[in-house]
């Protein structure tokens, strides 16, 4: 009986045994799963994209002709004249001149300089002065705006004022207008502004690039105007609001200016 006892408890001690060794060690698999996930964090080495507004600059470029559009009606009289201006930021003129000066010198490091919002008001709408020498004026401005962009030259587009046919009224920059005499649903699309370059060292001004003269002969016997758009069939805003929001006058504006630019912007490019 003793030895039939001794046998069970060691046929007990072998089963035991057995099921220590078989039976399932802590998991490690997870810690290896979790090790993998972390690999990319650890291991990635992507650079982050280098701002198009960073680097060297060969071209630094201002645009101040894109804040405001002027709606004008020219009565009979004085008594009738009315004008308004309506904000234009959401159209990207500013942003368009950039591209146009980008897509005229391939090649060109262009960086598109920034400003504080209202910064050329002061230069749009100058204080009565005996003496006032503009050039000065547009200087001391770029060389503020400038700042340390450190560009080889600058090109400026500002706003010009010129009269409206058969008045003694005038309009500046991006606008529309109409006379009193004009038919009912007509309406003329202004884009008037100027391009100057300015060294990037001295800030001194280039002198403007002379026109071909052949140019100048074949535009005295043209009455075409690169600078207007006539509209036919315009529903003439009231507001301000209805002009921000007319996509006619905003394409119109933004056609001018690409037709203007492609043509007189080569000249002011040359090195």
């Amino acid at each position: 009986m003793v030895r039939i006892a001794v046998y069970f408890i060691a046929l007990l001690a072998l089963v035991t045994s057995a099921a220590a060794q078989t039976s399932p060690s802590p998991p490690s698999a997870p810690a290896k799963s979790a090790a993998k996930k972390q690999a990319p964090k650890t291991t990635a080495n992507v650079r982050a994209p280098v701002s198009a507004e960073t680097g060297p600059c060969q071209i630094g470029v201002i645009s101040a002709i894109g804040d405001r559009f002027s709606v004008q009606h020219v009565g009979l009289t004085v008594l009738g004249n009315e004008y308004m201006e309506a904000p234009i930021d959401a159209w990207g003129l500013d942003d368009l001149v950039v591209a146009r000066v980008r897509a005229a010198a391939p090649g060109t490091a262009v960086r598109k300089i920034s400003y504080a919002s209202g910064a050329f008001r002061p230069y749009d709408h100058p204080e009565a002065k005996l003496f006032r020498n503009s050039r000065d004026d547009l200087t001391a401005l770029v060389r503020q705006i400038a700042g340390n962009a450190n560009c080889e030259r600058y090109i400026i587009a500002t706003k010009s004022r010129i009269s409206v046919d058969g008045t003694n009224q005038s309009i500046a920059g991006m606008g529309v207008y109409k006379n009193w005499a004009s038919p009912s649903g007509r309406g003329v699309v202004v884009a008037h502004f100027l391009l100057t370059v300015f060294d990037g060292r001295t800030f001194e001004i280039h002198r403007a690039p002379s026109r071909d003269f052949g140019d100048v002969l074949a535009s005295s016997f043209s009455n075409k105007n690169d600078d207007i758009r006539i509209l036919n069939d315009l529903d003439f805003p009231k507001t301000p609001e209805q002009a921000t929001n007319n996509a006619t006058l905003r394409d119109s504006a933004r056609n001018l200016i690409t037709a203007k630019l492609e043509k007189i912007l080569p000249p002011y490019l040359a090195p």
